[in-house]
């Protein structure tokens, strides 16, 4: 399983629904589920060990652009680690 399908598994759990996609807007997660973006990034940032600052998330708007930023932070850890 890919990173970003592993990231729509953590949302779909956080939201209790197997009906979300990538390409589910944040918009409509957040009125149809009791759930919201601090929660949904928390989740994310627990479950890979990476933090999703302000710069990742400024432009998200859809399930899938989330779970691309997920990606983007693990590479971004992963470059920093070898950097060291």
């Amino acid at each position: 399983m890919s990173t970003k399908q592993e990231a729509l598994k953590v949302i779909r759990d956080c939201v209790g629904s197997d009906a979300v996609t990538y390409n589910t807007t944040l918009a409509e997660l957040f009125e149809e589920y009791e759930t919201d973006m601090v929660n949904l990034v928390d989740s994310l940032e627990s479950e890979f060990g990476v933090e999703l600052y302000d710069e990742l998330l400024e432009d998200v708007e859809t399930v899938g652009e989330l779970c691309q930023a997920v990606v983007r932070a693990i590479r971004e850890a992963e470059s920093e680690e070898v950097d060291l």
